[in-house]
């Protein structure tokens, strides 16, 4: 059963990231570790690569993340040394393929790492910046998700595009946003009336996108309050996704839809998203995090 508590359970803070960590009951120590996350559904096999070296590769990624073969997850996260900050987050998506940003997961780690430390603040390396995590009196966590950027090679786009509709699905005005993986984020009247697993892949897989990107479809319940379903690219439709629900923000803000702070309501839950445009103009998210379970994939299919 999912854990409903947002905080991380006393064991974690006894294996020291997997260095001895062993099976209940049992004197066997665990050959190949993973602990299971999730931040608000969106879900996570962690696993720490800093004492043991797991060779990933597609194969692999997607049989881990296959909900009936395998563990079942949206992304498997590896944890490494980094000579820039306290670790340094890999990120593959369910479809083998690697991206560059998941602020649920940054979550999720810096839970980790402050299980097994005294630290209240954290430093974790992706392959496109350094997010800094803090840890909240009430369990939650929350991330600095660094700058948004908008100039379409930063997206990317194929072509600079100022107006992007996609009227087969009566979707006009999408606003594209790179929180260090690309997003598009389309404002409606009606978010129950709409299709994701029909509309998500079309768009993601467009040619104006030639690194796919992340869908988000929205409705503006009020100026404090958004509603957003999410189409993750590699992954397909998630309950919650955290670079997008900034996305999502920084959208309704640039818009004068919402101000600069909002709650995020995703399936899964919902994500505190400031965007602080008069100072550093970084966007930070706080939310909680969740443990599964741990395991160990050792004799997981070809994973011996």
């Amino acid at each position: 059963m999912l854990a409903k508590t947002s905080t991380i359970p006393l064991y974690i803070l006894k294996i020291e990231l997997y260095k001895n960590i062993t099976l209940i009951n049992k004197n066997e120590k665990m050959v190949k570790p993973f602990i299971k996350m999730h931040g608000l559904g969106n879900d996570f096999v962690i696993i720490d690569s800093r004492n043991n070296q797991f060779l990933l590769n597609e194969e692999k990624i997607k049989l881990i993340a296959n909900r009936r073969y395998g563990i079942g997850c949206d992304q498997i996260i590896e944890m490494d040394h980094s000579s820039r900050a306290d670790i340094f987050m890999r990120i593959f998506n369910s479809d083998g393929s690697e991206t560059n940003s998941c602020g649920n997961a940054a979550r999720c780690v810096a839970s980790l790492l402050f299980a097994s430390s005294p630290k209240k603040t954290v430093f974790i390396e992706t392959n496109s910046r350094i997010l800094k995590g803090a840890s909240l009196e009430n369990g939650n966590v929350k991330i600095d998700m660094g700058k948004p950027k908008f100039n379409w090679k930063d997206i990317p786009l194929k072509h600079n595009k100022t107006k992007i509709d996609f009227p087969e699905f009566s979707l006009k005005s999408g606003i594209t946003v790179n929180m260090g993986n690309p997003h598009i984020v389309f404002f409606i009247e009606d978010l129950d009336k709409v299709d994701m697993n029909k509309i998500g892949p079309k768009i993601e897989h467009n040619s104006l996108f030639p690194e796919r990107i992340n869908v988000e479809i929205c409705q503006i319940l009020d100026k404090n309050k958004i509603r957003s379903k999410i189409w993750e690219r590699g992954v397909g439709l998630t309950l919650a996704c955290g670079s997008g629900a900034c996305a999502v923000l920084v959208a309704a803000c640039k818009e004068k839809l919402t101000g600069n702070k909002a709650k995020v309501l995703l399936d899964g839950g919902s994500l505190e998203i400031c965007w602080n445009y008069s100072s550093d103009k970084h966007v930070i998210m706080s939310g909680p995090t969740s443990v599964s379970f741990l395991g160990d994939f050792s004799s997981l299919g070809d994973m011996k």
